[in-house]
């Protein structure tokens, strides 16, 4: 499966009010495959579909953070939806 990232640095977004200064800053990806389908919440879980119109402003934005309280040296990351209120799992 081959993703294709399109990344923004998300402006003023702050993970954790108590977040490290380390941690403050977060990235945003629109992430879609080669068949162009967008990542969107239906039912609550998280499907690859073809979005379009009105139906575009249902895509959702990625946001990666680096982790760097859990062993640091293998480089983990948080990956989050719906403005990052929501964590991947």
């Amino acid at each position: 499966l081959a993703l294709l990232f399109l990344c923004a640095e998300a402006e003023g977004f702050a993970p954790c009010h108590d977040a490290p200064a380390l941690q403050t800053k977060v990235f945003q990806y629109r992430i879609w495959d080669v068949n162009q389908k967008s990542l969107y919440l239906r039912n609550d879980q998280l499907v690859a579909g073809h979005l379009q119109g009105a139906n575009a402003a249902l895509e959702e934005k990625v946001f990666w953070l680096p982790n760097r309280s859990f062993e640091p040296t293998r480089l983990p990351v948080i990956l989050g939806i719906q403005n990052g209120t929501r964590c991947l799992a």
